[in-house]
């Protein structure tokens, strides 16, 4: 009875913070949640992506899924798969909500399911081109609705395109002024030469190209996890494929190879804000700008993938949680701790000054116990002279802010894990401005 209790307890609590922190109610989704549109050529690992993708589906208001085609896949992989497949997320979505709310119906995913280009003529045309897909993202992005559009390329650009070319021919300045300044890319490398297009003529507008995904096939020897346990099959046999139902063996691949997956790891609200500034890096990698508006890969520490890599075995942690999610009640599974600090995200400060930070008051509803990894993350910082931190694995830390001629930032982040199975985190990013 105690036991049953206290789970009891704990339910209500993890709710009551789930709806203050997800944005539950149509007003506060409105605020914090990023709109997204998906386009996929239907890959493999396009499938495997979109899979993972449904059991986040809390996280983001997804405005369109998109078929299309790639060099990859010249005509596209059909269009029914998709639909398929949120038939069987429709089939978890009630356990997924015993963990967290937010989840879309199937009715309301299918609604928003076009298909783009799907022939192999079309692969590389910039033109154009009436599509229902195309025609579906034009509402979007001319719609009342202030947030951005996160139109996410997991095959190629070329749908994208010919949205861009049907708003230069048939509507104002006015109108494509608004589209371009909405709409945000995220595109896994190139996979037509629309690509290239999109980024000549449109200088202007938001993009991201990937390459930082290769550090998740399970092919690649480019880094310290390429032969880490989460990269075999027995890893991914565990943890997704068997004893988690019919939606367990949609994962169509034997082990972890999802090239797509950074353009929506780069928008979970985990704590890391990579969706602000993709200089800041999260999930989905960090990238640097030349002209403020089209971001390329960067390097950390000199390792070109490590922006991707260093989170890897959190992202796989996280998931194989998720897949625990739809099989089990909340009291059997684990949830994500709770990060409480005495300071706000973005604090300004002159140089010299002592900082106590503390952190001692997070939480976690399942009561486990929490570790505590405090560190300033060099890549996105633009001071360099880097403070010692007193007591890094602790709740509560100090340090001393550097002497600096000009002011400047440092990116001080926040890792708070849980003692869980399998252990979740969940970050706090402080941005400390120093000023001389």
């Amino acid at each position: 009875m105690i036991k049953q209790i206290f789970y009891t307890l704990s339910l209500i609590s993890f709710i009551l913070i789930s709806l203050e922190g997800t944005g539950s109610t149509k007003k506060n989704s409105k605020q914090s949640k990023p709109r997204v549109i998906v386009t996929t050529d239907g890959e493999i690992d396009d499938k495997t992506s979109f899979m993972r993708f449904l059991l986040y589906s809390n996280e983001f208001d997804i405005e369109g899924l998109v078929y299309g085609n790639s060099k990859w896949q010249r005509h596209g992989h059909g269009v029914v798969w998709m639909q398929n497949m949120i038939d069987e997320y429709e089939k978890i979505r009630p356990n997924l909500e015993k963990h967290l709310s937010g989840y879309p119906s199937a009715e309301a995913l299918k609604k928003v399911v076009f298909a783009g280009n799907m022939e192999e003529k079309n692969l590389h045309f910039m033109g154009p081109l009436e599509t229902e897909g195309a025609r579906h993202i034009i509402r979007v992005l001319l719609d009342e609705d202030p947030r951005p559009i996160w139109v996410q390329a997991w095959g190629g650009t070329n749908t994208i395109a010919q949205v861009l070319a049907i708003l230069t021919r048939d509507y104002s300045p006015q109108q494509q002024e608004k589209a371009i300044n909405k709409i945000k890319i995220f595109a896994i490398a190139d996979q037509d030469d629309t690509s290239e297009w999109i980024r000549e003529n449109f200088p202007k507008l938001f993009y991201i190209r990937s390459h930082q995904f290769t550090a998740l096939n399970y092919q690649h020897e480019g880094h310290p996890y390429s032969n880490h346990p989460i990269f075999d099959e027995e890893w991914t046999t565990k943890n997704v494929k068997e004893n988690h139902g019919e939606y367990g063996r949609l994962y169509a691949q034997k082990y972890f190879s999802e090239g797509d997956s950074p353009a929506f790891f780069h928008l979970i609200g985990n704590g890391l804000r990579a969706d602000e500034n993709p200089a800041y890096g999260g999930w989905g990698g960090r990238f640097e700008t030349k002209n403020g508006y089209q971001y390329f890969d960067t390097e950390d520490d000199g390792d070109g993938l490590k922006p991707q890599w260093r989170w890897l075995i959190d992202i796989q942690n996280d998931f194989a949680a998720r897949m625990n999610w739809t099989i089990k009640d909340y009291e059997k599974a684990n949830h994500y701790p709770v990060i409480k600090i005495n300071q706000k995200e973005n604090i300004t400060e002159k140089s010299g000054k002592s900082l106590t930070i503390d952190s001692s008051k997070s939480t976690d509803p399942d009561y486990d116990k929490l570790s505590y990894n405090w560190y300033f993350y060099p890549g996105p910082s633009s001071i360099k002279n880097i403070p010692e931190i007193r007591n890094p694995d602790e709740s509560k830390i100090s340090f001393t802010l550097p002497e600096v001629d000009k002011e400047g930032d440092l990116h001080l982040i926040l890792e708070v894990k849980d003692s869980g199975e399998p252990a979740l985190k969940k970050y706090k990013r402080i941005i400390i401005t120093v000023q001389p």
